[in-house]
């Protein structure tokens, strides 16, 4: 299943949101059951309603930055997941990291003494990596348990990368009419994709070929 959305006119919308097998957070008031088919949690994180730019996730766990309030971190416990709350200077953590539930790349930017935090809490092995030549690993590549999508001039190594650390296979694409940030208009998992409204139709098949939905 895929839906084109925005929220509020932004076709951003993996800022505001981000799903795994097992559970959805977001900001929006619809929780797309009948798109990403698992629990969602509508919430906040420092106040904001920056939800996917602010976490990273797959389906064992949570990371989120040390802004994070003391109602917001109840609401994720009730997810019945591990958590993090990862003590960097860098808050948009879905920028730095990118995972499903078979590994993480983890953006360089990240302190070294944290990697085995984050490997203990999402479950799966952690590798630090750029991709595309950018330390915003998260925001250069999706991935969910089906397949991947990187920036368009991603490298061969970066496929490599992904593939090897992922287990999944690649396509380089991007999203919403041109951007190569191609994390922030997607918000999926194995079960549906909710994509970014500006999303061209060739942008949209390789996507969709990518995501496997």
């Amino acid at each position: 299943m895929k839906k084109l959305f925005e929220y509020y006119g932004d076709a951003n919308i993996g800022f505001y949101g981000r799903a795994s097998d097992k559970f959805f957070v977001s900001c929006f008031d619809e929780n797309f059951s009948d798109i990403l088919n698992v629990a969602s949690l509508k919430t906040t994180i420092g106040g904001t309603e920056f939800v996917g730019l602010f976490s990273a996730l797959n389906s064992n766990g949570i990371i989120l930055p040390f802004i994070v309030r003391e109602e917001e971190l109840k609401n994720f416990k009730e997810l019945k997941v591990n958590v993090l709350i990862l003590k960097e200077k860098f808050t948009a953590i879905g920028n730095l990291i990118v995972a499903n539930d078979k590994g993480a790349i983890v953006s360089e930017l990240i302190s070294k003494k944290n990697l085995k935090a984050i490997e203990d809490v999402l479950g799966v092995e952690v590798i630090q990596a750029s991709l595309a030549n950018s330390k915003v690993v998260g925001s250069v590549c999706f991935a969910t348990n089906k397949g991947a999508i990187l920036h368009r001039e991603a490298s061969e190594d970066d496929e490599r990368i992904v593939k090897d650390v992922l287990k999944v296979e690649v396509e380089k694409g991007s999203v919403n009419f041109g951007s190569p940030f191609v994390a922030s208009g997607l918000i999926a998992n194995s079960y549906g994709a909710l994509i970014g409204s500006k999303t061209s139709g060739y942008e949209l098949d390789i996507i969709l070929r990518a995501l496997k939905v």
